[in-house]
């Protein structure tokens, strides 16, 4: 199996977690060409984002899609819950935080020079970045887990997401982002020395300070 991405994407490493809880051998590559958008990459993922998967003749792009597809050819170690209303909790946290967390606070990235900064656009990612942590915090069943008490493809997920909320916060003085959400501040606490989201958060810090100190050289 051969994943394509950097480890700093939170969606890169949702996948990563998943193969890693599940202790299925991978390879990791950038994407060929330099980009999601060169030529090469195009003809693996056509959406031309990160991660795609290439398994055999199995190719697949979204990291969710991903992580349900390992989830069913890997069923050791399951990382989604025998009942059935779990499951749907677990995918319901995973959909609050996809789209109501990820969507606003991606579009804080043009917004994090202080110097061309558009006010009304950052209000507005802040606001609905907070109105997403504000819904994640009511759907966490737990401080340790996401759900139940065991780790599911919601704990894959949410402690990347959790990993940028921090960092694009900041920028906006909010040293602490996650203060206000004490389920989610208890929770970010224990992925962050949890055995599997405790490296992959730690190999996404590495990844990301050595891109950025590439950047800026």
């Amino acid at each position: 199996m051969k994943i394509y991405g950097p480890s700093f994407s939170p969606f890169v490493s949702r996948v990563r977690a998943a193969l890693h809880h599940k202790g299925v051998a991978y390879e990791q590559e950038l994407p060929p060409g330099g980009s999601t958008r060169s030529e090469d990459y195009l003809r693996i993922n056509p959406i031309g984002k990160v991660p795609a998967m290439v398994d055999g003749g199995v190719t697949l792009p979204e990291s969710e899609v991903i992580c349900e597809y390992i989830e069913e050819k890997f069923p050791q170690k399951p990382l989604l819950p025998a009942d059935l209303a779990a499951r749907g909790r677990v995918r319901l946290i995973n959909r609050v935080g996809d789209i109501y967390i990820v969507v606003p606070m991606f579009s804080l990235f043009p917004q994090l020079n202080p110097v061309t900064r558009q006010k009304a656009l950052s209000d507005t990612g802040l606001a609905g970045t907070r109105s997403g942590l504000a819904l994640l915090e009511g759907f966490m069943e737990g401080e340790e887990f996401a759900v139940g008490g065991e780790l599911t493809l919601a704990d894959c997920a949410i402690p990347p997401i959790l990993f940028f909320v921090h960092y694009i916060m900041s920028h906006f003085g909010d040293s602490e982002p996650l203060a206000g959400y004490p389920k989610l501040d208890a929770y970010w606490w224990n992925m962050s020395k949890h055995q599997i989201c405790g490296r992959i958060l730690d190999d996404m810090d590495t990844t990301f300070k050595a891109m950025l100190a590439a950047r800026a050289s």
